[in-house]
């Protein structure tokens, strides 16, 4: 696989250059584990925000509450 990394390049052979890594190839698989990572752990805790919401006791809006949030999103004032 060949991968441009256009100005990283420099940055990439600066970590190399400085003993952080012994070559271009584990910076940049290092760099995609983390990426990977973090999104695995964004999943996760999205995943609990909206287990929690569900949780949380939370009751469908009535028609009463749609013409109200309408009525203001239209006048701009909030309560």
């Amino acid at each position: 696989m060949n991968v441009s990394l256009g100005k990283l390049e420099a940055w990439v052979k600066e970590q190399v250059k400085h003993g952080d890594y012994s070559d271009d190839s584990e910076v940049v698989r290092e760099a995609v584990r983390r990426m990977k990572e973090g999104r695995e752990t964004e999943r996760r805790e999205l995943q609990t925000l909206i287990d929690e919401a569900e949780g949380s006791g939370f009751e469908e809006m009535s028609a009463r509450d749609w013409r109200k949030l309408r009525r203001l999103a239209r006048t701009g004032i909030s309560e």
